[in-house]
């Protein structure tokens, strides 16, 4: 793991407001969705967070195969990274806790006690960039 690179990934990382996820759905086929970014604004490690509803073909996606890739991409800068690696839930309270933000409301949750609330936590393997032509690669 090259300190650099990853320095690198977390400016792309907290320069975006959003992403795209891609998980496998039911059937194997890859699945891309777009997905808030706001928890990771604020980053220092790649410890990534995100929210999602229990009932949503993501949840149950996730739970069914935790292998996933993030694609950052700034159309500001055209900088962008893949991410690869595993999504899991967190069930903890008081991480649920730390997390939620009275703002997540307008998206139909009651609060960080909200039975139908995940937080998902994504654990980085991996990781793919280009600096010009050059093909930037490494495990984390």
């Amino acid at each position: 793991m090259n300190n650099d690179e990853i320095k690198s990934i977390i400016d792309v990382v907290k320069s975006c407001d959003d992403l795209q996820l891609c998980t496998n759905r039911m059937d194997g086929c890859p699945e891309t969705r777009h997905v808030m970014n706001a928890m990771n604004k604020d980053i220092t490690t790649l410890d990534l967070r995100f929210l999602t509803g229990r009932d949503t073909p993501k949840f149950k996606q996730l739970q069914k195969n935790p292998k996933c890739c993030l694609y950052y991409f700034n159309s500001g800068t055209r900088y962008s990274v893949r991410l690869f690696g595993d999504m899991v839930v967190i069930e903890d309270m008081g991480e649920k806790k730390k997390y939620w933000r009275d703002d997540y409301k307008q998206f139909g949750y009651t609060g960080a006690d909200d039975p139908e609330l995940a937080l998902l936590q994504f654990k980085p393997h991996s990781y793919k960039f280009y600096v010009g032509n050059e093909m930037k690669t490494g495990l984390i």
